[in-house]
């Protein structure tokens, strides 16, 4: 009998240190010694998509003891060159902050196997995605964008208006999503309201989207949304000096409220460094795919911020906050009202 609880003994001993070694072999999988460099097309202190970018670059540093590089305001003859020296000097995740560097990415992915790759972007129907070593990290533009156009619907009541229009940069996907949201965001509060839209042609350009904006507060709309990144400033300096005009921004940060805290009411803001963050964790612990990781409200990732100095985004506040509300809890649905 003790010969047999000793060899049971044994087997359940050799049973666990197995366990053990597997789990230490899918532990191994992991790269912990990361090397992570980001390639940005605006500056790291824009106010908006680059400086959250280079604010997740910052988080993942402290979070997984990171070297880091950057390189910000990169022009598009210099988007291939700028990736593939990061890769030939052993990065082994690289950030291209933007859909415009995609195809330089496909191009020194496959020269590259063993480094990541990760593309960013607000268009949920974007395939980035190689099933090895690229992967796109996807704010969700359409609710970023419904959040937007439910703030604007709300302060356009309560303005005794019916006009809204909405401002973006390049007629590219991701910035056609989130347009896409904001129309769905306003119809969700009021049908009757009118939505005139433009797009610039440029995402660096502030006078080019100020004059749009002008433009469309002269047609008599009370709110525009402005969302081009860099340039995005535009819109606020518009309506800035327009009484009886609001602003609503995208991925405006704290400073941006405090330059402009009495015409800056809202901002849809996408958290890029969260979505950095958590992305790269899963090349840090091995359970990175080479799929699109989709971040929306529910993750935290897709929020709106609201000023706490303009006056008539307090009036409106407990609407919106309802309606953010219903998102997480998954009342609401925003794909619900597509279909």
């Amino acid at each position: 009998m003790k010969k047999t609880i000793i060899l049971v003994a044994l087997l359940f001993a050799a049973i666990f240190a197995a366990g053990c070694g597997e789990k230490e072999a899918e532990g191994d999988k992991g790269v912990k010694d990361l090397k992570v460099a980001l390639v940005l097309t605006g500056p790291i202190n824009d106010g908006g998509w680059s400086q959250s970018a280079y604010e997740g670059l910052i988080g993942i540093a402290a979070k997984y003891d990171a070297q880091t590089a950057y390189l910000e305001n990169v022009q598009a003859a210099q988007y291939n060159m700028s990736i593939r020296n990061y890769a030939k000097d052993g990065y082994n995740v690289i950030i291209a902050n933007g859909a415009q560097f995609l195809d330089a990415v496909k191009e020194v992915s496959a020269e590259y196997p063993d480094t990541v790759f990760l593309v960013s972007s607000t268009d949920v129907t974007a395939k980035f995605g190689n099933g090895t070593n690229v992967s796109g990290v996807i704010g969700d533009g359409i609710e970023q964008g419904f959040l937007m156009g439910v703030t604007a619907a709300y302060l356009a009541q309560e303005q005794g208006s019916k006009k809204v229009a909405p401002v973006a940069g390049v007629e590219i996907p991701a910035f056609k999503k989130t347009l896409e949201g904001y129309n769905l965001g306003v119809a969700y509060v009021d049908k009757s309201i009118q939505v005139v839209q433009a797009f610039t042609g440029s995402t660096d350009d502030v006078n080019k989207l100020k004059e749009q904006a002008l433009t469309f507060i002269q047609q008599g709309n009370t709110v525009v949304l402005s969302h081009a990144n860099a340039a995005t400033r535009g819109g606020y300096e518009a309506t800035m000096g327009n009484a009886g005009t609001l602003s609503i921004g995208a991925n405006a940060s704290k400073q941006m409220f405090a330059n402009y805290a009495n015409n800056l009411a809202a901002s849809g803001n996408i958290k890029l460094s969260q979505a950095f963050i958590d992305t790269v964790g899963y090349v840090y612990d091995g359970t990175f795919a080479g799929e699109d990781y989709i971040f929306g409200v529910d993750d935290g990732v897709v929020s709106l911020a609201m000023s706490t100095t303009e006056p008539t985004i307090k009036k409106v506040q407990d609407k919106v906050q309802k309606v953010i509300d219903e998102m997480k809890s998954g009342k609401l649905d925003v794909y619900d009202l597509i279909k």
